[in-house]
């Protein structure tokens, strides 16, 4: 069974380290401290050019190729100001080509990296967001840049993300 890697991207802020401690159905997936941009955080409403790995899930059995659905996943800040999470990107995932007038997956492979959900199974939003059902500190709040496509969710020092992690169906080229 092939398993796939997740990797969160954002960006982390602070004078001080920023450790992000991450679970996947109860299972510690992530516990360390991430590159931290000595700068004052954003603004939320920023539209990011870049965003930087904050961490991955390498070769993870709970993400085989053959899983589509979603996990329930925690995020944990302490330390810095705080981070702002974006994107999260899956290896064999299938990605979506067009040859002239004809659209046709690509099939993924170990080395390309792409969205990790792009909408199914339908999450409990119906967005394409893979993050659903999202609660900071157990209050639901309202994402910070409001798109059809991915959210931007701030964590400040201190806080917890809960949240279900939408995960789309892999595939080996």
């Amino acid at each position: 069974m092939t398993n796939r890697t997740l990797q969160f991207l954002g960006l982390a802020y602070g004078n001080s380290a920023v450790t992000i401690t991450a679970t996947i159905d109860n299972v510690v997936v992530y516990n360390d401290t991430v590159t931290t941009l000595d700068e004052v955080m954003l603004d939320p409403g920023t539209d990011w050019t870049t965003t930087n790995q904050l961490f991955a899930v390498e070769n993870s059995d709970q993400f085989p190729i053959e899983f589509a659905g979603s996990r329930i996943m925690s995020v944990t800040v302490t330390g810095g100001e705080g981070i702002f999470l974006t994107h999260v990107l899956s290896n064999y995932i299938a990605q979506p080509t067009q040859v002239g007038n004809i659209w046709a997956n690509t099939p993924g492979n170990a080395t390309t990296f792409v969205s990790c959900y792009r909408g199914t199974p339908t999450n409990s939003e119906e967005t394409s967001d893979c993050r659903s059902n999202v609660v900071i500190d157990g209050v639901a709040p309202e994402p910070y840049v409001k798109s059809t496509g991915i959210w931007t969710w701030q964590v400040n020092d201190g806080s917890t993300l809960v949240c279900n992690l939408n995960v789309g169906l892999g595939n080996v080229a």
